[in-house]
């Protein structure tokens, strides 16, 4: 009970004063098998010790729950929020004469907190605090907790001392996703290493050079398997670490598959680097803001981003040391080996590295320059340490006499040869022998190779009465795992596969493959070494537990289906309830089955029926939304994508041997796409509301997929109406502008920009396709450029360059070039822009001074005919990476020209390359567009021709490596280099790999031709320009996977290409004005050619034409006056027509025109009053009251301005008679009869915080008229974010002298980005988050909402205005380019625990939503 004296005695010293220095000196504490609510053995204890003379009250305060316990335990949570606790609980029970049983089970033992670690120790309640050795598995356990407390104070230390806060390292931790402390895995392996071991290399010249040398190397250690080369790694560590210098290190594990990747690696190093430096904390930190999901990216966009853009530019003061331990184990090792090498020759970073391969294989990727020096390590070399290994053991053998002893070291060194895992397996044989003869057989029988060695630990197994079929098990779940299990998570797993039940995991593991299986210190079970795997999957028929790796990813994949398909995964049993508020008590092996069971399919003979079986089961279960939803919530989202990729190649494989019929196919090929589409139109949803995957995303997905078959046809849930497309659209968004021909587009990891021919550029939200700002070049903008911190952007035409500052919008210089710039590339983190113009010009200008630094003519020093070729480029494109610039002329082959040298590179022609000096040329057709691969450390041009060939050049090697039809015009390259976009004047758009020029996929499109391409910043959309309109496309062939899982045999990407074929617009008339009756519930919609139509409000289906403007004139506006069914609409000739509608039989017709008149300027807002018989006519200068009458219209009176940007007038919600007008955050009341004002000149000031920038937008009304809501915003950017601000009707009147937001309305103000409308007492919107919410006025409570639904981010990735509507049973309208979609019932769904910080009364327990009858 020390645990408990100890807890009091801290509670204590922080309540008394005069002990608080001591107890801010305590950090955590340990504690031991500690009865902290008591122990169940206290009675009995308490009846043997009454047989006995004294009193013992202490036993009393030791029953379970006793008054002293739950004293110490109510007022301990109060004190420790800053310690860190582990309490570690016993597992064996403890003898006690007459009986055994645990003295303190686990929940008595472990506190529940926050704070609190918890581990097991397999000891009885008297030994858990004594340990037989350092080998000791408990002592480990407690000696690891030590060690990490000790080290996360150095480090917060070390940190408090470099300025790290909290926020930064949760920051930092947060975008890099590193979970784990590297530090706890050298500790691991540190502890592991015998003392004076590994001390051999520390004396090597070579090693020593290359620690203490001026110039930076790489140093290669290769040796053969289980030569202790991670043991080593760790003495390289702990050594380097005791000279005080800066250190980062990284152990591949094959064991896990995250321990296996470039990607891993970087992301580890970049953490430890960041952890270490506060410039490369702070430059991370600020690239990661603008990508937040650069964890989740492929190793080359980390290697650009994190090591290129940052790392590697840093200016350290001090070298650099990088430890890498199995290189062999990373896949593929050899994308990692010219980035190590790419490393050492840009920074003074010092790489040291172990790997079973010799470094000869990569001689040839080697730069001049750099070294490399390669050892291996020999027998002679570890000799030593396998004595001392050896020495360290022979206590628990048994000992005869000591010539035996040195006999038997002598013996296991000879037959070694140097391999520690062959002297471990051959120790653990020694250890079951008594006599100097039985030890002298083992030594003799016991094979030196490896092989032999693991044959006779089988045969021996196979002599076993009992466990055979157990051991079969663990050795396949622990040879075929993706990653290692827990022993928990591995005894779940063998009970639903051998359906079971098992007594105890680890004594099971131990007694049945002791030899070839083993349980780390983090309790994960793992094969002795790679060489046993090996043997294991290789052995074939000679052992009874060599493992078929098909059968064996087979059996662990139908058993992760088993447990997915059980009732452990079945989603909420009542719809409106949120999944997330449901306790699901699932066991460990949870995490497993979720995460890895796609990955074992891939290793299935795909002919498998009963595996497709097994897996259609799991699919056509609600279950697969639990899976979806635990991945969301748990895991990555790229799971699902590549476990729909994994889909995809394993049916692409069963076709090429069975027939495509058959309805599970069918259930899998839709999952597959499904799967990768609920990712890229879903992904944000899922991440913030993991439980949406249930009621909320299914009805937005398109009919003929799963999710909507399976889960959205429930009369009672949230139904959407009125689309016509039946399956998944490519395109993402359209943004169309009328006026403006596009010429120029670029692209950054935040924004895209397109310049246009008057000169804007626009620039977007690269997420949503909303437009931001507007910049004005003052020419036709032909190139467009973003610094690679996308904080800069770079604009040219014809006679002048611009740098625009992206964080404030202003223009920063302004550059004469009198010739149009090709192409344009920014150096040494902007400080510098690099151009090429058509005047065969090099420009450098100084974006720190603003100046030209250097100007030079490319053309200038060639000889003879070379000199007249060149006259007028057509297109350039710049190769940092290789110092080229690539410059096309009409009818010419291509010239490269070397950057650093400024000199002649070499011309490459379409057949062979690089041209043979002397040679005559070849008459072929010119190139009309080049690229260069962004991947990194490759040297790959693609070029298009005249004759529709599509060339690829290797210009390093000067050769063409490929060549296919294209018919291409325009080229653009993914940021990782990895796809190339291709487009032409016909509208079809190809992608393919950039590596081998393999067609993936193609866009069949009669739209304008493509005259620009552009990549996102993240590589998964693809933009085009054409004509008056920018396409964002989003295929899932952008969604591929890297190198490094695609070569680990665990995912396969199909390699068919896709097609797609887009009907072009022609047909396409899209709905530019939306006007909504609720009390008669009529749609109507306007068009751009002129057409207004009525839309069945309850399908969304177009019903029939009501009227049209003139051919081709765009609609730009509807109001329907609801009391009198007048029809205002405006159009963009400026013409405005009001029209009465009346009810015949069962739809609407117009009954009569009442209005028909030409402004001739453009008109802002019409208003109409059926019961004055009065329109209002706004424009920009002016506006004009018309008298409607029966036999002609009268002007009644104009009011002239000389200029309003921002202003609006409404009906006034109480006084039908008067009209509310809003200017300059103004308010005037004027008659409707006479436009005649009746406040003062001051008028009704509106007070609160209305920013002077910030103009009116909207003015209407709610609550019966009892508030007025208007909505401001940013007046020169129209689709800002609005302000809402409520307002009581009866501030606004005559004698009022200025009016204020009604408080409590307030924290309303910036979370409403569109009203929707008013619905009883609720008032309906669109959140900033694309929540569709309400609230209600009656009974408004700061920050209280409801969220019903979110909209998906395509339907909101619009260039327009967004059009809503809502009708009197709740359906909300949404305007989605040419269709109207009815989402019904969407309101009566409400989302728990997304209603702020209030609390909410149940569910069961408040009303529902109600709505007025139709």
């Amino acid at each position: 009970m020390g645990g408990l004296v100890i807890k009091r005695a801290y509670i204590l010293a922080k309540q008394k004063e005069e002990f608080h220095a001591l107890a801010d000196r305590v950090r955590a504490i340990l504690f031991l098998a500690t009865p902290h609510r008591g122990a169940d053995l206290a009675q009995l204890l308490g009846k043997i010790l009454n047989l006995s003379s004294g009193p013992r009250p202490f036993v009393t305060d030791l029953h379970r729950n006793s008054i002293a316990t739950q004293s110490i335990n109510d007022e301990f949570p109060q004190y420790c929020q800053g310690l860190q606790l582990f309490s570690f609980y016993e597992t064996l029970p403890t003898n006690y004469g007459f009986g055994k049983s645990l003295v303190v089970d686990k929940d008595l033992a472990t506190l529940g907190y926050a704070n609190e670690r918890t581990a097991y120790l397999n000891a009885n309640h008297r030994e858990v605090c004594k340990f037989n050795s350092q080998n000791d598995s408990n002592y480990q356990t407690v000696r690891n907790a030590l060690a990490s407390t000790i080290d996360s104070f150095r480090s917060r230390a070390s940190d408090s001392r470099r300025g790290l806060d909290n926020e930064q390292k949760r920051l930092l931790d947060s975008y890099l996703g590193v979970s784990d402390a590297p530090e706890d895995e050298f500790m691991g392996v540190d502890a592991a290493r015998m003392r004076g071991s590994c001390e051999w290399l520390l004396q090597k010249q070579g090693f020593q050079i290359w620690r203490d040398s001026a110039n930076t190397q790489l140093y290669w250690i290769s040796a053969k398997p289980a030569a202790g080369k991670t043991i080593l790694s760790g003495r390289i560590i702990n050594h380097i670490k005791s000279l005080n210098r800066d250190l980062a290190f990284y152990f591949f594990d094959y064991r896990n598959k995250s321990k296996t990747t470039v990607s891993s690696f970087l992301l580890s190093v970049a953490w430890q680097m960041a952890r270490m430096h506060t410039e490369v904390l702070d430059s991370l930190l600020e690239i990661c803001a603008e990508d937040d999901q650069i964890s989740k990216a492929d190793y080359r966009t980390v290697w650009r981003k994190l090591f290129m853009e940052c790392i590697l530019r840093t200016k350290f003061v001090r070298t650099q040391y990088w430890v890498i331990d199995a290189l062999d184990e990373c896949k593929p090792n050899s994308e990692l080996v010219p980035l190590l090498l790419r490393v050492i020759e840009l920074s003074p970073i010092r790489v040291i590295l172990t790997s079973r391969d010799r470094f000869e294989s990569h001689r040839h990727i080697l730069r001049p320059g750099i070294k490399v020096v390669s050892d291996e390590i020999q027998e002679n070399d570890t000799n030593s340490d396998i004595v001392l290994y050896l020495e360290a053991n022979m206590d628990h053998l048994p000992f005869i006499d000591e010539d035996v002893r040195q006999n038997m070291i002598a013996t296991i060194l000879a037959k070694s040869a140097g391999c520690f895992l062959w002297v471990s397996l051959t120790l653990q044989e020694l250890r079951g022998v008594h006599t100097s003869a039985e030890i002298r057989q083992v030594l003799e029988n016991i094979p030196s190779d490896m092989d032999e060695l693991y044959s006779r630990i089988l045969d021996l197994m196979a002599t076993a009465t009992y466990g055979k079929k157990l051991a079969q098990a663990i050795l396949t779940w622990t040879v075929c795992s993706v990653r290692p299990l827990t022993t928990d998570e591995l005894y779940h797993a063998l009970q639903i596969d051998l359906q079971d039940s098992i007594d105890d995991i680890k004594r099971s593991i131990e007694s049945s493959c002791g030899q070839l299986v083993y349980i780390d210190a983090h309790s994960r079970v793992q094969m002795v070494h790679q060489t046993a795997r090996d043997y294991l999957l290789r052995a074939g028929g000679t052992t009874e537990f060599a493992i078929e790796s098909k059968i064996g990813h087979k059996r662990i994949a139908m058993t992760c289906l088993l447990y997915l398909s059980g009732n452990e995964m079945k989603g909420p049993k009542h719809r409106r309830l949120s999944a997330s508020n449901i306790v699901k008590q699932r066991c460990s092996f949870v995490n497993y089955s979720c995460d890895c069971f796609f990955e074992h399919i891939t290793h299935v003979t795909s002919t498998d029926n009963e595996l497709l079986f097994a897996l259609a089961k799991f699919l056509k279960s609600s279950n697969v939304l639990s899976w979806i939803e635990y991945i969301a919530q748990y895991s990555n989202l790229n799971r699902l994508i590549q476990a729909g990729q994994v889909f995809k190649d394993f049916l692409r494989r069963r076709l090429k041997h069975l027939s495509p019929f058959g309805k599970e196919l069918a259930l899998l090929d839709s999952w597959a796409i499904d799967l990768i589409r609920l990712v890229t139109k879903f992904g944000k949803t899922l991440v913030v509301l993991p439980s949406s995957i249930f009621q909320l995303i299914p009805p937005f997905c398109p009919p003929q997929t799963a999710p909507w078959k399976q889960f959205a046809a429930s009369i009672r849930g949230i139904t959407v109406l009125g689309l016509s497309a039946t399956n998944w659209d490519d395109c993402l968004s359209t943004i169309v502008n009328a006026h403006e021909r596009f010429l120029a587009l670029a692209c950054s990891d935040t924004y895209f920009a397109v310049g246009m021919s008057s000169g804007n550029i626009a620039v977007y939200n690269e997420m949503t396709c909303q437009e931001i700002r507007t910049l004005q070049h003052q020419e036709p903008v032909r190139l467009l450029k973003f610094g690679k911190k996308t904080d800069v952007l770079a604009s040219a035409g014809a006679k002048k360059v611009r740098i625009w500052n992206l964080r404030s919008w202003e223009q920063s210089w302004e550059f004469d070039i009198g010739q149009i710039a090709m192409s344009l590339m920014f150096l040494d983190e902007q400080q510098l822009l690099l151009g090429a113009l058509k005047n065969n010009h090099l420009m450098v200008w100084d974006l720190v001074a603003g100046t030209l630094r250097e100007s030079s003519n490319w053309t200038i020093d060639l000889e003879g005919s070379d000199a007249h070729t060149y006259r007028r480029p057509i297109t350039a494109a710049f190769c940092m990476e290789s110092g080229l610039l690539a410059v096309i002329y009409r009818g010419q082959d291509i010239l490269l020209w070397d950057l650093e040298r400024d000199s002649l590179h070499d011309t490459y022609c379409k057949e062979s390359g690089a041209r043979v000096r002397n040679v005559e040329r070849v008459s072929s057709p010119g190139a009309t567009g080049l690229v260069f691969s962004l991947a990194p450390n490759t040297s790959l041009l693609a070029a298009s021709y005249a004759d529709g060939d599509l060339v690829l050049f290797d210009t390093s090697e000067g050769t063409v490596i490929a060549t296919t039809l294209a018919n291409a015009q325009t080229l653009a390259c993914s940021p990782d280099g990895r796809t190339l976009a291709s487009g032409n004047s016909s509208g079809v758009l190809q992608l393919f790999d950039f590596e081998t020029l393999k067609l993936l996929y193609r866009i069949n499109s009669d739209e304008f031709g493509i005259q620009g391409l552009a990549f996102s910043g993240d590589g998964h959309r693809l933009l085009d320009i054409g004509g008056c309109q920018c396409r964002v496309w989003d295929p899932t062939v952008l969604v591929r996977q890297d190198e490094d899982e695609e070569n680990s045999d665990t995912v396969s990407v199909s390699t068919t290409p896709q097609e797609y074929n887009l009907e072009g617009s022609k047909e396409t008339v899209l709905i530019t004005a939306l006007a909504c009756s609720r009390s008669d519930n009529i749609c109507l919609c306007g068009k751009e050619d002129g057409s207004v139509y009525l839309y069945e409000p309850k399908t969304g289906q177009q019903s029939h034409k009501l009227l049209h403007h003139t051919e081709g004139v765009t609609i730009l506006s509807l109001v329907l006056e609801e009391e009198s069914q007048i029809l205002s609409s405006i159009d963009s000739s400026s013409r405005i027509m009001a029209h009465r509608l009346a009810r015949y039989q069962q739809s609407w017709e117009v009954s009569e025109v009442l209005f028909d008149y030409r402004a001739g300027v453009a008109v802002d807002q019409v208003l109409s009053n059926g019961a004055l018989s009065r329109i209002l006519l706004c424009t920009n200068k002016k506006d004009i009251l018309w008298s409607i009458e029966t036999n002609g219209n009268t002007l009644v009176k104009e009011l002239l301005w000389e200029d309003r940007s921002s202003y609006r007038w409404a009906t006034h919600p109480s006084l039908q008679d008067q009209l509310i007008f809003i200017m300059n955050n103004v308010a005037h009341l004027y008659d409707w009869r006479t436009l005649h004002r009746l406040t003062s000149n001051e008028g009704i000031l509106l007070e609160g915080s209305i920013l002077p920038e910030l103009g009116i937008r909207s003015i209407t009304h709610c609550s019966g008229g009892a508030l007025i809501l208007t909505t401001f915003g940013e007046t020169s950017r129209p689709h800002s974010e609005s302000r809402l601000l409520l307002w009581n009707t009866s501030d606004f009147c005559v004698g009022s002298k200025s009016a204020a937001p009604v408080p409590k309305y307030q924290s309303l103000a910036s979370r409403v980005q569109n009203l929707i409308g008013e619905l009883g007492p609720r008032l309906i919107f669109l959140h900033g988050n694309s929540w569709v919410c309400s609230t209600n006025f009656q009974n408004f409570k700061t920050d209280e909402f409801d969220r019903h639904f979110i909209l998906p981010a395509d339907w909101l990735s619009t260039n327009v205005e967004l059009m809503f509507g809502l009708i009197n049973n709740g359906d909300i309208i949404f305007v989605k380019r040419d269709e109207v979609a009815v989402i019904k019932h969407g309101l009566e769904n409400i989302e728990l625990g997304f209603n702020g910080p209030s609390k909410r009364p149940s569910l069961l327990s408040r009303q529902s939503l109600t709505v007025p009858e139709s």
